[in-house]
Protein backbone atom coordinates (compact mmCIF):
# COMPACT_ATOMS: atom_id res chain seq x y z
CA UNK A 1 0.00 0.00 0.00
CA UNK A 2 2.76 2.45 1.01
CA UNK A 3 4.77 1.65 -2.11
CA UNK A 4 1.25 2.34 -3.74
CA UNK A 5 0.82 5.92 -2.36
CA UNK A 6 4.53 6.43 -2.84
CA UNK A 7 4.36 5.74 -6.64
CA UNK A 8 0.64 7.83 -6.86
CA UNK A 9 2.28 10.47 -5.25
CA UNK A 10 5.50 10.64 -7.72
CA UNK A 11 3.27 10.38 -10.72
CA UNK A 12 1.32 13.45 -9.68
CA UNK A 13 4.55 15.46 -8.74
CA UNK A 14 5.70 14.37 -12.22
CA UNK A 15 2.65 15.84 -13.92
CA UNK A 16 2.68 18.98 -11.75
CA UNK A 17 5.91 19.45 -12.89
CA UNK A 18 5.04 19.37 -16.60
CA UNK A 19 1.90 21.86 -15.74
CA UNK A 20 4.27 24.23 -14.62
CA UNK A 21 6.22 24.65 -17.17
CA UNK A 22 3.31 24.48 -20.25
CA UNK A 23 2.72 27.24 -22.07
CA UNK A 24 -0.35 28.73 -24.83
CA UNK A 25 0.31 31.64 -26.45
CA UNK A 26 -2.06 33.08 -29.63
CA UNK A 27 -1.32 35.80 -32.06
CA UNK A 28 -4.03 37.41 -34.01
CA UNK A 29 -3.61 39.65 -37.05
CA UNK A 30 -6.35 42.17 -36.86
CA UNK A 31 -4.38 45.19 -38.03
CA UNK A 32 -5.07 45.00 -41.57
CA UNK A 33 -0.84 44.61 -42.44
CA UNK A 34 -0.67 41.94 -44.96
CA UNK A 35 2.81 41.91 -44.00
CA UNK A 36 1.42 39.75 -40.96
CA UNK A 37 -0.76 37.44 -43.15
CA UNK A 38 2.27 35.00 -43.17
CA UNK A 39 1.55 31.49 -43.51
CA UNK A 40 3.18 30.52 -40.21
CA UNK A 41 4.35 32.22 -37.24
CA UNK A 42 7.14 31.27 -34.61
CA UNK A 43 7.66 31.69 -30.56
CA UNK A 44 11.33 32.07 -30.71
CA UNK A 45 13.25 31.72 -27.20
CA UNK A 46 15.24 35.16 -27.01
CA UNK A 47 17.87 33.04 -25.05
CA UNK A 48 17.90 30.22 -26.31
CA UNK A 49 18.61 31.82 -29.84
CA UNK A 50 15.95 29.18 -31.03
CA UNK A 51 12.56 28.48 -31.96
CA UNK A 52 10.54 26.86 -29.71
CA UNK A 53 7.54 26.11 -31.42
CA UNK A 54 5.58 27.13 -34.85
CA UNK A 55 1.74 27.25 -35.99
CA UNK A 56 -0.61 27.88 -38.85
CA UNK A 57 -3.35 30.20 -39.46
CA UNK A 58 -6.68 28.61 -38.21
CA UNK A 59 -9.75 30.82 -38.83
CA UNK A 60 -7.95 33.85 -38.07
CA UNK A 61 -5.60 32.62 -35.31
CA UNK A 62 -2.57 30.77 -34.82
CA UNK A 63 -2.01 28.78 -31.74
CA UNK A 64 1.39 27.57 -30.19
CA UNK A 65 1.13 25.40 -26.87
CA UNK A 66 3.65 22.65 -25.35
CA UNK A 67 5.83 22.29 -22.62
CA UNK A 68 9.58 23.79 -22.16
CA UNK A 69 11.67 25.37 -19.37
CA UNK A 70 9.89 28.70 -17.54
CA UNK A 71 10.25 31.10 -17.39
CA UNK A 72 12.45 32.34 -20.12
CA UNK A 73 12.55 35.33 -22.15
CA UNK A 74 10.16 34.90 -25.87
CA UNK A 75 8.60 36.70 -29.21
CA UNK A 76 6.14 35.73 -31.79
CA UNK A 77 8.09 35.89 -35.14
CA UNK A 78 7.20 35.75 -38.74
CA UNK A 79 10.72 33.61 -39.57
CA UNK A 80 12.04 31.05 -37.86
CA UNK A 81 15.52 32.94 -37.03
CA UNK A 82 13.86 35.41 -34.76
CA UNK A 83 13.62 38.13 -37.03
CA UNK A 84 10.94 39.83 -38.07
CA UNK A 85 9.68 40.23 -34.38
CA UNK A 86 6.06 40.98 -33.88
CA UNK A 87 6.36 41.30 -29.54
CA UNK A 88 7.96 40.01 -27.10
CA UNK A 89 6.91 38.86 -23.57
CA UNK A 90 7.92 36.81 -20.64
CA UNK A 91 7.20 33.42 -21.62
CA UNK A 92 5.37 31.70 -18.65
CA UNK A 93 2.53 29.38 -17.27
CA UNK A 94 -0.16 31.72 -17.81
CA UNK A 95 -1.82 31.71 -21.75
CA UNK A 96 -0.59 34.31 -24.11
CA UNK A 97 -2.81 36.73 -26.52
CA UNK A 98 -0.56 38.81 -28.99
CA UNK A 99 -2.66 40.76 -30.80
CA UNK A 100 -2.07 43.55 -33.59
CA UNK A 101 -4.93 45.48 -34.19
CA UNK A 102 -4.27 49.48 -34.13
CA UNK A 103 -0.79 48.66 -31.91
CA UNK A 104 0.50 45.63 -30.73
CA UNK A 105 -1.13 44.18 -27.42
CA UNK A 106 0.28 41.65 -25.37
CA UNK A 107 -2.03 40.17 -22.60
CA UNK A 108 -1.51 37.80 -20.28
CA UNK A 109 0.46 37.01 -16.50
CA UNK A 110 0.90 40.49 -14.62
CA UNK A 111 4.47 40.08 -15.39
CA UNK A 112 3.57 40.66 -19.14
CA UNK A 113 1.49 43.30 -18.16
CA UNK A 114 4.67 45.30 -15.95
CA UNK A 115 6.45 44.46 -19.53
CA UNK A 116 3.84 46.17 -21.65
CA UNK A 117 4.19 49.04 -19.71
CA UNK A 118 7.51 49.95 -19.99
CA UNK A 119 7.78 49.36 -23.46
CA UNK A 120 4.29 51.65 -24.00
CA UNK A 121 6.37 54.07 -22.39
CA UNK A 122 9.54 53.63 -24.53
CA UNK A 123 7.85 53.37 -27.56
CA UNK A 124 5.40 56.60 -26.84
CA UNK A 125 8.76 58.57 -26.32
CA UNK A 126 9.95 57.55 -29.76
CA UNK A 127 7.11 59.27 -31.08
CA UNK A 128 7.01 62.00 -29.44
CA UNK A 129 10.54 62.32 -30.56
CA UNK A 130 9.72 61.74 -34.29
CA UNK A 131 7.12 64.82 -34.14
CA UNK A 132 9.63 66.82 -33.09
CA UNK A 133 11.88 65.67 -36.03
CA UNK A 134 9.33 66.55 -38.57
CA UNK A 135 8.34 69.81 -37.00
CA UNK A 136 12.36 70.85 -37.40
CA UNK A 137 11.81 69.38 -40.95
CA UNK A 138 9.12 72.20 -41.44
CA UNK A 139 12.51 74.37 -41.82
CA UNK A 140 13.77 73.29 -44.71
CA UNK A 141 17.46 73.79 -42.37
CA UNK A 142 16.45 77.11 -41.89
CA UNK A 143 15.66 76.32 -37.79
CA UNK A 144 15.35 80.00 -35.37
CA UNK A 145 17.64 79.78 -32.90
CA UNK A 146 14.53 80.16 -30.68
CA UNK A 147 12.76 76.91 -31.85
CA UNK A 148 15.81 75.37 -31.94
CA UNK A 149 16.33 75.38 -28.15
CA UNK A 150 12.41 75.15 -27.73
CA UNK A 151 12.83 71.64 -29.50
CA UNK A 152 15.68 70.61 -28.06
CA UNK A 153 14.22 71.50 -24.59
CA UNK A 154 11.10 69.14 -25.49
CA UNK A 155 13.63 66.49 -26.55
CA UNK A 156 15.78 66.26 -23.85
CA UNK A 157 12.53 66.47 -21.46
CA UNK A 158 11.10 63.28 -23.22
CA UNK A 159 14.76 61.61 -23.31
CA UNK A 160 14.59 61.83 -19.81
CA UNK A 161 11.19 60.39 -19.26
CA UNK A 162 11.82 57.15 -21.12
CA UNK A 163 15.07 56.64 -19.09
CA UNK A 164 12.95 56.93 -15.70
CA UNK A 165 10.60 54.74 -17.31
CA UNK A 166 13.14 52.33 -17.91
CA UNK A 167 15.39 52.26 -15.32
CA UNK A 168 12.13 52.40 -12.59
CA UNK A 169 11.34 49.37 -14.77
CA UNK A 170 14.33 47.59 -14.25
CA UNK A 171 14.85 48.27 -10.35
CA UNK A 172 11.31 47.82 -9.63
CA UNK A 173 10.93 44.01 -11.11
CA UNK A 174 14.35 42.37 -9.60
CA UNK A 175 12.16 39.13 -9.33
CA UNK A 176 11.43 38.01 -13.01
CA UNK A 177 13.25 38.51 -16.31
CA UNK A 178 12.17 41.83 -17.44
CA UNK A 179 14.96 43.59 -16.02
CA UNK A 180 17.21 40.74 -18.41
CA UNK A 181 15.67 41.83 -21.80
CA UNK A 182 15.26 45.78 -21.33
CA UNK A 183 19.75 45.51 -19.53
CA UNK A 184 19.92 44.15 -23.01
CA UNK A 185 18.44 46.20 -24.90
CA UNK A 186 19.33 49.01 -23.91
CA UNK A 187 22.82 48.33 -22.01
CA UNK A 188 24.26 50.86 -24.66
CA UNK A 189 22.18 53.83 -23.20
CA UNK A 190 22.04 52.42 -19.42
CA UNK A 191 25.27 53.30 -18.10
CA UNK A 192 27.96 50.90 -16.52
CA UNK A 193 27.41 52.17 -12.97
CA UNK A 194 23.37 51.42 -13.18
CA UNK A 195 23.68 48.17 -14.68
CA UNK A 196 26.88 46.74 -12.71
CA UNK A 197 24.77 47.66 -9.49
CA UNK A 198 21.80 46.20 -10.21
CA UNK A 199 23.00 43.00 -11.50
CA UNK A 200 25.07 42.19 -8.09
CA UNK A 201 21.64 41.08 -6.50
CA UNK A 202 19.59 40.40 -9.21
CA UNK A 203 17.45 36.88 -9.14
CA UNK A 204 18.29 36.06 -13.35
CA UNK A 205 21.69 37.88 -13.31
CA UNK A 206 23.27 34.28 -14.60
CA UNK A 207 20.67 34.37 -17.59
CA UNK A 208 22.04 33.86 -21.03
CA UNK A 209 20.71 36.96 -22.72
CA UNK A 210 22.93 39.03 -20.02
CA UNK A 211 26.38 37.25 -21.50
CA UNK A 212 26.93 40.07 -23.51
CA UNK A 213 25.86 42.45 -21.10
CA UNK A 214 28.95 41.26 -18.86
CA UNK A 215 31.20 41.27 -21.58
CA UNK A 216 29.99 44.72 -22.27
CA UNK A 217 30.81 45.79 -18.27
CA UNK A 218 34.13 44.13 -18.88
CA UNK A 219 35.26 46.05 -21.73
CA UNK A 220 33.54 49.56 -20.32
CA UNK A 221 35.76 48.96 -17.17
CA UNK A 222 39.22 48.04 -19.02
CA UNK A 223 38.93 51.66 -20.92
CA UNK A 224 37.52 53.51 -17.72
CA UNK A 225 39.75 56.59 -16.64
CA UNK A 226 42.10 55.45 -14.12
CA UNK A 227 41.84 51.86 -15.27
CA UNK A 228 45.34 50.33 -15.90
CA UNK A 229 45.21 49.20 -19.74
CA UNK A 230 44.89 45.51 -20.41
CA UNK A 231 47.86 43.91 -22.63
CA UNK A 232 46.99 42.25 -26.02
CA UNK A 233 49.00 40.53 -28.58
CA UNK A 234 48.35 41.31 -32.71
CA UNK A 235 50.41 40.40 -35.77
CA UNK A 236 51.68 43.98 -37.86
CA UNK A 237 52.10 44.06 -41.55
CA UNK A 238 54.64 41.50 -42.09
CA UNK A 239 53.54 39.04 -39.48
CA UNK A 240 55.47 39.76 -36.80
CA UNK A 241 53.83 39.69 -33.14
CA UNK A 242 53.91 43.12 -30.92
CA UNK A 243 51.59 43.45 -27.72
CA UNK A 244 50.47 46.77 -26.85
CA UNK A 245 52.65 46.87 -23.52
CA UNK A 246 55.41 47.15 -25.91
CA UNK A 247 54.52 50.41 -26.74
CA UNK A 248 52.20 51.29 -23.82
CA UNK A 249 53.15 52.24 -19.85
CA UNK A 250 57.01 53.18 -20.84
CA UNK A 251 56.55 56.55 -20.10
CA UNK A 252 55.33 58.51 -23.16
CA UNK A 253 51.59 59.02 -23.98
CA UNK A 254 50.03 55.95 -26.53
CA UNK A 255 46.87 56.17 -28.72
CA UNK A 256 45.54 53.35 -29.73
CA UNK A 257 43.49 54.04 -33.08
CA UNK A 258 40.74 51.24 -33.76
CA UNK A 259 39.60 51.66 -37.35
CA UNK A 260 39.44 49.64 -40.78
CA UNK A 261 40.05 50.42 -44.35
CA UNK A 262 36.68 49.80 -45.49
CA UNK A 263 35.62 52.35 -42.65
CA UNK A 264 34.03 56.08 -44.02
CA UNK A 265 34.46 57.61 -40.81
CA UNK A 266 37.74 56.60 -40.14
CA UNK A 267 39.32 57.57 -42.67
CA UNK A 268 37.56 60.99 -42.31
CA UNK A 269 38.77 60.88 -39.51
CA UNK A 270 42.60 59.76 -40.09
CA UNK A 271 43.84 63.92 -41.45
CA UNK A 272 43.60 64.68 -36.95
CA UNK A 273 44.92 61.84 -36.54
CA UNK A 274 47.81 62.13 -38.72
CA UNK A 275 48.31 65.70 -37.15
CA UNK A 276 48.75 64.62 -33.65
CA UNK A 277 51.24 62.48 -34.60
CA UNK A 278 53.38 64.63 -36.64
CA UNK A 279 53.33 67.38 -33.66
CA UNK A 280 54.24 65.24 -30.70
CA UNK A 281 55.81 62.03 -32.00
CA UNK A 282 59.40 63.71 -31.40
CA UNK A 283 57.95 64.53 -27.81
CA UNK A 284 57.90 60.64 -27.12
CA UNK A 285 54.24 60.04 -28.67
CA UNK A 286 52.91 57.16 -30.13
CA UNK A 287 49.91 55.44 -32.07
CA UNK A 288 49.16 51.93 -32.11
CA UNK A 289 46.45 51.56 -34.93
CA UNK A 290 44.40 48.60 -35.04
CA UNK A 291 42.70 47.82 -37.73
CA UNK A 292 39.47 46.01 -37.68
CA UNK A 293 39.92 44.53 -41.54
CA UNK A 294 39.80 41.04 -42.74
CA UNK A 295 41.68 41.72 -46.29
CA UNK A 296 44.82 42.41 -45.90
CA UNK A 297 45.67 44.65 -49.24
CA UNK A 298 43.26 46.82 -48.43
CA UNK A 299 44.80 47.30 -44.87
CA UNK A 300 48.24 47.74 -46.63
CA UNK A 301 46.79 49.43 -49.45
CA UNK A 302 45.48 52.06 -47.14
CA UNK A 303 48.06 52.49 -44.36
CA UNK A 304 50.13 53.51 -47.60
CA UNK A 305 47.86 55.95 -49.05
CA UNK A 306 47.07 57.66 -46.06
CA UNK A 307 50.51 57.64 -44.77
CA UNK A 308 49.87 55.83 -41.46
CA UNK A 309 54.01 55.82 -40.42
CA UNK A 310 52.98 54.47 -37.15
CA UNK A 311 53.04 50.99 -36.05
CA UNK A 312 49.80 48.92 -37.33
CA UNK A 313 48.54 45.83 -36.01
CA UNK A 314 45.72 43.49 -37.20
CA UNK A 315 44.53 40.02 -36.58
CA UNK A 316 42.31 40.37 -40.05
CA UNK A 317 39.31 39.14 -37.93
CA UNK A 318 37.29 42.39 -38.67
CA UNK A 319 34.77 43.19 -35.99
CA UNK A 320 36.19 39.56 -33.81
CA UNK A 321 39.39 41.77 -33.53
CA UNK A 322 40.91 40.23 -30.45
CA UNK A 323 41.67 43.77 -29.27
CA UNK A 324 38.40 45.40 -30.35
CA UNK A 325 36.42 42.22 -28.11
CA UNK A 326 38.72 42.93 -24.99
CA UNK A 327 37.62 46.71 -25.16
CA UNK A 328 34.41 45.75 -26.59
CA UNK A 329 34.39 48.66 -29.30
CA UNK A 330 31.57 48.38 -31.33
CA UNK A 331 32.07 51.46 -33.75
CA UNK A 332 35.06 52.67 -35.21
CA UNK A 333 37.16 55.20 -35.68
CA UNK A 334 37.43 54.48 -31.34
CA UNK A 335 40.82 55.37 -29.63
CA UNK A 336 41.72 54.58 -26.29
CA UNK A 337 44.69 57.01 -24.67
CA UNK A 338 46.84 55.72 -22.43
CA UNK A 339 49.44 57.32 -19.90
CA UNK A 340 53.04 57.16 -19.07
CA UNK A 341 52.02 55.11 -16.43
CA UNK A 342 49.90 52.49 -17.89
CA UNK A 343 46.75 54.08 -16.88
CA UNK A 344 43.76 55.33 -19.39
CA UNK A 345 43.75 58.35 -19.63
CA UNK A 346 40.38 59.18 -21.88
CA UNK A 347 38.80 57.11 -24.39
CA UNK A 348 36.71 57.64 -27.76
CA UNK A 349 38.67 61.20 -28.34
CA UNK A 350 38.21 62.44 -31.65
CA UNK A 351 38.64 65.38 -34.00
CA UNK A 352 38.99 68.55 -32.38
CA UNK A 353 38.52 66.87 -28.92
CA UNK A 354 41.72 64.72 -29.63
CA UNK A 355 44.06 67.61 -30.69
CA UNK A 356 42.93 69.52 -27.90
CA UNK A 357 43.74 67.12 -25.23
CA UNK A 358 47.06 66.06 -26.90
CA UNK A 359 48.39 69.62 -26.61
CA UNK A 360 46.72 70.10 -23.07
CA UNK A 361 49.44 66.83 -22.58
CA UNK A 362 52.16 68.56 -24.14
CA UNK A 363 52.04 72.09 -22.93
Amino acid sequence: MKKFVLGLFLLLGAHAAVAQNTYKVTFENKSGNKNLDVKTVYLFSIEDKMAIDSAQCVNGVYTMEGNTTLPKLASVCATANGYNVIAAFVLDNEPIQVTVDKGIQVTGSEVNARMQAITKAIEEGGRAQRELQMEAAKYNGNLPESVAKKLDAEWMAIADRQMKALKDGITNNKDNLIPAYFIFNYMEVLGVDFIDNFLKDYKYKDDALLTNVYKMLEGEKRKAQGATFVDFELPDMEGKMHKLSDYAGKGNYVLVDFWASWCGPCRQEMPNVKAVYDRFHSKGFEIVGVSLDNNKKAWTDAVAKMQMTWPQLSDLKAWKSSAAQLYYVKSIPATLLIGPDGKIVASNLRGEELIKKIEELYQ
